[in-house]
């Protein structure tokens, strides 16, 4: 009996790990589920961008704000009393996963800002034009159009990148809204084992944030030839030794490769 009951034992295990086998065959690589998360999120922000856009409009905000920062005296202060009100309206129709939101009038200047004192009432044009602001104003027509340059001069807690589009209708003043993302949330749909490197070779997103705008050494490496709508996870030859894989991740005019080590 106990040789029976060893021997039903020792199936029972061997069965466990053929199925724990199977599933793991079956699980995504880290590159496609990794692009597809971020696709995700790019999708949300642009929907986002579109229902911000729609109470921006209504409200007429960019003509209010703009007589607002205008006014001789008092300009700062009765912004301050709109902003709470404004921020509500902007976060009752999006999803709520961003750290700031900004508002810049067809001239260039901030005109609203959800929390960063430090830039408002700047322009994008001039004192901000090498930001990841002035990026998104001087490319106003793409949409949406995202900068994935950290802005640590505009914002000294950490790295983000900036989702924008245009904002025009009939009657009412243009502008361009922007939605500030955390560089954390990308690095957290990527994966703890995956980086970021741009189409210049500069790392973009990566857990170590003191390889942020320093250059990945096996960059040379990757085919950036690859056709965007390749689902295929590629490898290379790590340099050091061993090996990697990477895929190609597009959206609108951004230009990514996603690592995995």
């Amino acid at each position: 009996m106990r040789l029976i009951i060893k021997q039903l034992n020792g199936l029972f295990a061997i069965l466990i790990v053929m199925a724990l086998g199977a599933s793991c065959a079956h699980l995504p690589s880290p590159g496609p589920a990794a692009a597809t998360r971020l696709k995700n999120l790019f999708e949300l922000c642009e929907s986002d961008l579109e229902k911000a856009k729609k109470v921006i409009i209504e409200r007429d905000l960019i003509k209010m704000l703009t007589h607002l920062q205008k006014m001789d005296r008092g300009g700062d202060k009765y912004y301050l009393l709109e902003r709470e009100g404004i921020t509500s309206m902007i976060k009752a129709v999006t999803e709520g996963v961003y750290s700031d939101f900004v508002l810049i009038n067809r001239e260039g200047t901030v005109i609203y800002t959800m929390k960063n004192d430090g830039i408002f009432a700047r322009n994008v044009r001039t004192s901000l034009g090498k930001t990841a602001l002035g990026l998104c104003y001087a490319n106003r027509e793409t949409k949406p159009f995202i900068a994935s340059m950290a802005s640590m001069p505009l914002y000294w807690d950490g790295y983000y990148i900036a989702v924008s589009s245009d904002v025009s209708a009939p009657g009412t003043m243009p502008g361009i809204f922007i939605l500030m993302v955390d560089m954390e949330k990308v690095q957290r749909l990527v994966g703890e084992k995956s980086f970021i490197v741009g189409p210049l070779g500069t790392y973009e997103v990566a857990v170590d944030r003191n390889k942020i705008h320093t250059s990945f050494s096996d960059f040379d490496r990757i085919d950036l030839s690859v056709p965007v709508n390749d689902l295929t996870v590629h490898r290379f030859a790590r340099s050091t030794g061993g090996s990697a894989e990477y895929r190609l991740f597009h959206y609108s005019n951004l230009r990514w490769v996603i690592i995995t080590e």
